[in-house]
């Protein structure tokens, strides 16, 4: 099925394929799957590249940004000596300033590695533009002179340029998408959480001591700022705990994560100290106690940590680096060995095959020419050399093989008898040697009686055996001059130069006493006996006449349907009267098929009493045949025709309608008056049965409750589950169910109480033996019993004497039907027969 759907999404390249020669598919195969391999690799390498450039940029920008966070730490500490170097609105001059102990030497040193750095990364970083505007900023701060608060507005302007050219250079560098948590973690505290803690620890003891100089009023702002920022170190000093407990969780270099966990304390406790001293100074409204040097632990700590991170970030993103660069190595040395080792596999794949293949085709066109000596020798050991194993067995073989198929053809390949084709062959010639000699031949047809149950209920190894063992009592009899199966069960005889037609009885007879012994199956504690059985034809062939060998085979499988018919296990021999049968059957089937709404089917009516009062209740309708040449005809004459050939269908949904229609006229003058019409089992089992009820109702305006549907046991029991579902349906429409025959069927309480069935009609067969027969007796009596029990109606049938009747009466039976209370009578004389309570009595 797989194979069927994918078929036609690969035939196109099958067929473009199969247009190249063996080298050109080698070629094609091999760039299809070369060059992806070389795309593939390629695609690898330049990813890893692109990884690697990605990180080198990362790298660039923590050059930058490690001098920058220190010049920052630099400018934060000249801010806070312009704070302590004079106060007030005091003019300051250079040399005060120097008196400062601004370390302008520091920041010349920071401004000098800022500018090697900017010179080589600030092209590729587009920030060197930045870096000229800071600078400047930076530069005017270091020679700023003028009031404290002049130089301190400098310093703080130099400050945020440099903040911001720290984060603009994290952005430009992708250290902000940097993709690894422990490198992120500390480009993140490196890039926004230093510098705001350099700037606000300066900030805030710088505002500390500013504010201790105002007077009252403004000291109120100033410590509204300084909770500020002291709000934003506590804030800042959490965010670079998390951020470090997260770098140190994820990263694998143990070198890295004992300086930043070493940094990460010496921060946190310097940040600690100071906020707890400008929360206290803000809460008691005393910055004066905020001394001067309170954030040079926290500068030289967070100075300290900067560059370490900075350190620790070169250190892991060489390590990636180093790693991309590997795998790229790698993949590409993979992928040149692979190459190599591809093409070099398929060219000993192409010498391992292609010649071979040559040598192959060679010897197919020689052994075509006639040649069976020719061989092919191939030194792999893969499938060409199977390949070539077979070609040589088969070419040596072919003598042999071509007279195996000779007899396959025509012997059957199970039981090795000679088959249908054979056996036809034979009898022609056997014809034709008999019409030479005048000679009697007879042909045996043999059906076995009970072998599908075998099958069934042993397996078909099983039947398979018993099969065998048939064939080989056949060939053992003697006076079978050809024995042959023609296929399944079925086995033909052909006897020839007869003496006399009794011979081919005898011989039948014979036939079928050899196979009425039982077979043993298998051996042992496993062995069990089955008995089969056959049923025999036999047909004539005299010699005087020409006939066909398919037309003598039929006259015997026809005398075998009528040895089945008549009871198995028999011979039957077609003769002119069994001609006569089937013809008239065959012309029965005819004539049927016409009659059938043409006016020729009616429906007769048996009347159904009241058991105590003989009273009519209703009517049982029976089909009847006016044969335009026959005359009426009843039906045992045409019922089993119908059935055998499905016209049971059509002839009962006419029957039905004629019922139901009568039904309407009786119930005008007697409205409890019913009709029970019989449904064979071929329309029990037909889709059609449930509508075409429902319509005759409807067409005739029948109530459903005056109509019973009766069925015998047999056709329910046919199939169980179909016959359930079915007679539910046919219930539903409010229509009577009864079972007919009943007690001569396999039914039992189980099924019983399953159908939704409200009568039982007991055989005739047990009402015949009433008065006579303890056995019959005890049998209507223990259905009446059990339908009492189960709430069902009985219909004894049959009813043909006053000692029958009075023995239903005396055991309860309320229904009664047969000859004694009336025969099957046409439509018009059903009326007289209502209108009189007790005709029997009358």
């Amino acid at each position: 099925m797989i194979s069927r759907a994918l078929g036609p999404l690969f035939r196109p390249a099958a067929a473009l394929i199969g247009r190249l020669r063996y080298a050109q598919k080698f070629v094609v195969v091999g760039l299809v799957l070369l060059v992806p391999l070389g795309f593939v690799a390629t695609a690898y390498v330049d990813l890893q590249r692109d990884q690697i450039a990605f990180s080198a940029k990362e790298r660039s920008g923590v050059a930058v940004m490690a001098p920058l966070v220190e010049l920052a730490g630099r400018i934060a500490q000249g801010r806070h000596a312009a704070v302590t170097a004079g106060g007030g609105e005091a003019v300051v001059n250079e040399a005060v300033v120097n008196e400062a102990a601004i370390d302008r030497a520091a920041i010349d040193r920071a401004i000098a590695v800022v500018d090697a750095a900017d010179r080589r990364t600030g092209p590729t970083l587009g920030t060197a533009q930045g870096w000229a505007a800071s600078r400047r900023l930076v530069l005017a701060a270091r020679h700023a002179t003028g009031t404290a608060a002049d130089r301190y507005a400098a310093y703080d302007a130099a400050m945020a340029a440099l903040l911001g050219l720290i984060v603009r250079v994290g952005d430009e560098s992708n250290l902000t998408l940097d993709p690894d948590l422990d490198t992120y973690y500390l480009m993140d505290t490196l890039q926004f959480r230093l510098p705001v803690v350099l700037d606000n620890a300066g900030r805030g003891v710088d505002l500390a001591l500013l504010a201790d100089t105002r007077p009252a009023g403004a000291r109120t702002d100033a410590l509204i700022q300084l909770g500020l920022t002291n709000g934003v170190l506590i804030a800042t000093r959490a965010t670079i705990g998390r951020a470090v407990a997260t770098a140190v969780a994820k990263t694998a270099d143990d070198a890295v994560r004992r300086r930043t966990i070493a940094d990460f304390r010496r921060l946190d406790d310097a940040t600690a100290a100071l906020t707890a001293i400008l929360t206290t100074a803000v809460k008691d409204r005393r910055p004066g106690r905020v001394p001067a040097g309170a954030s040079d632990a926290v500068r030289a700590a967070a100075a300290d940590f900067a560059a370490n991170a900075a350190t620790s970030l070169d250190r892991l993103l060489r390590a990636r680096i180093e790693g991309f660069s590997g795998r790229a190595y790698r993949v590409q040395l993979a992928a040149g060995l692979a190459a190599l080792l591809g093409a070099y596999l398929f060219v000993g794949f192409y010498l391992s095959v292609v010649p071979p293949i040559r040598r192959m085709v060679a010897a197919l066109h020689a052994v075509a020419a006639g040649d069976l000596t020719r061989r092919v020798v191939v030194d792999t050991h893969d499938e060409l050399s199977v390949v070539a194993r077979a070609l040589n067995d088969t070419v040596a073989k072919t003598e042999i093989a071509t007279d195996r198929l000779a007899r396959e053809a025509t012997h059957d390949i199970l039981t090795g008898l000679p088959n249908r084709a054979l056996a036809l062959d034979r009898l022609d010639q056997a014809l034709a040697a008999g019409r030479q000699r005048g000679a009697l031949l007879a042909v045996l047809f043999i059906d076995l009686d009970r072998f599908k149950p075998i099958n069934d209920s042993l397996g078909h190894h099983a039947g398979d055996a018993v099969l065998c063992e048939i064939a080989g009592r056949l060939a053992r009899l003697p006076g079978l001059d050809t024995v042959a199966r023609l296929g399944g069960d079925e086995f033909l005889a052909i006897c020839e130069r007869l003496a006399h037609p009794a011979v081919a009885v005898e011989r039948a007879d014979r036939v079928v006493a050899e196979l009425s012994r039982p077979f043993v199956l298998g051996a042992g504690a496993t062995a069990r006996e089955v008995s089969v059985g056959a049923s025999i034809g036999v047909a004539y062939a005299d010699g005087s006449t020409v006939q066909a060998p398919a037309d003598l085979i039929r006259d015997a499988d026809v005398a075998t349907y009528e040895a089945k018919q008549r009871g198995r296990g028999r011979a039957e021999v077609f003769d002119d009267q069994l001609r006569t049968a089937i013809e008239r059957r065959l012309q029965t089937h005819v004539d049927l098929r016409h009659a059938i709404g043409s006016g020729q089917i009616r429906a007769f009516y048996q009347p159904i009493v009241d058991g105590g009062t003989a009273a009519v209740l209703g009517f049982e309708a029976l089909a009847r045949w006016q044969h335009p040449a026959r005359g009426l005809l009843t039906p045992d004459q045409f019922i089993a025709v119908a059935e055998e050939t499905g016209l049971i269908v059509p002839l009962g949904a006419e029957i039905l309608t004629q019922a139901c229609a009568q039904a309407v006229h009786w119930r005008r003058e007697h409205p409890r008056a019913h009709v029970a019409v019989n449904v064979a089992s071929a329309q029990l089992a037909h889709e059609s049965l449930v509508p075409t009820i429902a319509r005759v109702l409807a067409d005739t305006g029948l109530d459903p409750d005056a109509l019973w549907l009766e069925i015998t046991e047999t056709t329910i029991m046919a199939d169980t589950e179909a016959a359930v579902e079915t007679l539910r349906a046919v219930r539903a429409l409010g229509v009577h169910l009864a079972i007919d025959d009943f007690g001569t069927g396999y039914s039992s309480l189980a099924y019983l109480r399953r159908f939704p069935v409200e009568i039982l009609k007991i055989d005739r067969s047990f009402v015949a033996g009433l008065g006579h027969d303890r056995e019959d007796e005890a049998i209507v009596g223990m259905i009446l019993s059990l339908a009492g029990a189960l709430g069902l109606r009985v219909v004894a049938e049959g009813v043909e004497s006053a000692e029958q009747w009075g023995q239903l009466r005396q055991l309860g039976c309320g229904f009664m039907q047969g000859f004694f209370f009336g025969r099957p009578m046409p439509a018009a004389e059903t009326h007289t027969l209502l209108t009189r309570p007790q005709p029997i009595l009358s």
